[in-house]
């Protein structure tokens, strides 16, 4: 009989607790965690409700029963606990909002022992219900709101991105929700909040369902389907489009694995999010692509929130191309993201070239630095489809090593440095030389040592080697090479 009374008393509780249950077998866009701490506030309100019940029931005892102050005392915690768990659904609970849990936590014992203390309610041996002449006697719906207010802060700090529309709902949901609690205390109204507690539960859960669907799993980013959606919606609001691409995804995947792409993505992210608030929208649009709207903001702003982006991203070992375009009230998304699509690509050009400068600067002083420890230097020329020398270079190295400055002092020909070679090695150096162009086998390999006079009239000895590069058909194509000075230890010449 109890139990029957029971179920039609809370059907409607019921029934939206089982269907939000069974819904949640199809929350694909949900995370596990939303889904279980979802699971146990379903069952919190469940709870609730039947301790309620319970609690009731021994109204009826002439005298009074432990199990009622035990049960009401349980019932005053659990209202918090539930808005906990609401707050949880939203993975609004870690490691830095554990503080979260301390006001229920201190309220545990004060409840549970206020049959005895008195400090905030207690039951007579006749079983009547009391409470203390003082603001403490509302201490569990202080609790409940003081919970209710951080849940609301937990709205603002994580669903501020999303449309007010969407917001309104949910706030609504929350307000209604705190005015019942309202009335009924200033009423004096002794109610079960279970069926309130499972509407708002509903409503909730479909929020986040809804919002979670738009945004992309792996950087918490709206995603390309919300992008389409906002273009619309959100048109005139917004006054601005940017593009942004990831430069060197591909490469991090391939050398570093998919998982550090992924962080890579969600380091990316956290920049281009960074101090968001509702000025702007940021999506995710692609594998290694975003888009930002901007809303009624000028071009000042906008180039500033973008300096901003990349001092954050400064931080970080990536890079990203930026474009960006200004957008009146009659053009279309299409064409503004169209033209900042292009600004970018030219961005990610120049940013490409200034690596391949800074690289090849590396390089060029890499290589000075080892010239500079070996006391060496290098020269190159390159040949014609006939075969005929066409070019010579003398490194600025070797110009260094043997006292010259640069090449109007000591120029890219051949005699330059050929007529500096010591008369006793010339004829044989030289032979050397030609006999390594001549030889189509491509086997001989250029390598001797002679006395060469560097630009103050000294004799010193250089070993040089050199190899010649060909074209299929075997006519020359470059020689290359290195002189290395050996003066110390050699035969020099006075």
């Amino acid at each position: 009989m109890y139990i029957l009374e029971f179920l039609l008393e809370h059907y409607i509780m019921l029934a939206e607790l089982i269907g939000l249950w069974l819904l949640m077998d199809s929350g694909i866009h949900l995370t596990k965690k939303t889904i279980l701490v979802t699971r146990i506030v379903v069952i919190l309100i469940f709870t609730e409700s039947v301790l309620w019940s319970l609690e009731l029931w021994t109204r009826s005892f002439e005298t009074l029963s432990i199990a009622r102050p035990i049960l009401t005392s349980t019932i005053y915690l659990l209202h918090p606990a539930i808005m906990i768990g609401i707050i949880g659904m939203g993975d609004g609970i870690r490691k830095q909002k554990m503080w979260i849990h301390i006001p229920l936590t201190i309220s545990i014992p004060l409840i549970y022992t206020s049959q005895w203390t008195h400090l905030i309610f207690w039951y007579t041996a006749d079983n009547v219900y009391k409470t203390v002449d003082s603001f403490f006697k509302y201490y569990p719906y202080i609790l409940f709101f003081f919970y209710a207010f951080a849940l609301g802060i937990f709205l603002i700090e994580n669903f501020s991105l999303f449309y007010r529309r969407a917001r309104k709902g949910v706030f609504f949901t929350l307000v209604f929700s705190l005015m019942g609690v309202i009335l009924h205390v200033i009423l004096d109204v002794d109610t079960d909040y279970s069926t309130l507690f499972a509407s708002a539960l509903i409503l909730y859960y479909l929020f986040l369902y809804m919002n979670t669907s738009k945004m992309d799993p792996l950087t918490g980013l709206m995603n390309r389907q919300c992008y389409y959606a906002d273009s619309k919606k959100g048109r005139e609001r917004i006054s601005a489009v940017a593009s942004v691409d990831m430069n060197d995804l591909k490469k991090i995947n391939d050398t570093m694995g998919h998982k550090a792409g992924d962080e890579a993505l969600q380091a990316v992210s956290r920049c281009l999010n960074f101090k968001a608030g509702r000025a702007k929208n940021v999506y995710r649009i692609g594998g290694d692509e975003f888009a930002i709207f901007y809303y009624a903001k000028d071009e000042a702003y906008v180039q500033k929130d973008i300096e901003l982006i990349k001092k954050e991203l400064s931080k970080t070992p990536y890079v990203c191309a930026f474009g960006y375009t200004m957008i009146g009230r009659s053009e279309k998304i299409d064409s503004a993201m169209t033209d900042a699509d292009q600004k970018m690509y030219k961005n990610k050009a120049a940013i490409k070239h200034t690596n391949i400068k800074n690289i090849a600067a590396m390089k060029q002083a890499t290589i000075e630095a080892i010239h500079e420890a070996l006391n060496s230097g290098m020269w190159g020329m390159d040949f014609d489809e006939e075969g005929n020398m066409i070019k010579v270079e003398w490194s600025q190295q070797f110009r260094k090593m043997i006292g010259f400055d640069d090449e109007s002092d000591f120029p890219n020909e051949l005699e330059s440095w050929s007529d500096r070679l010591h008369p006793d090695d010339k004829e044989r150096v030289l032979k050397e030389f030609n006999d390594t162009i001549a030889d189509y086998t491509n086997q001989k390999t250029y390598d001797v040592e002679y006395n060469f006079k560097i630009k103050d009239g000294q004799w010193r000895r250089f070993h040089a080697i050199g190899k010649l590069l060909r074209r299929d058909n075997g006519v020359p194509l470059s020689y290359v090479g290195m002189f290395v000075d050996i003066t110390d230890g050699a035969n020099a010449v006075s």
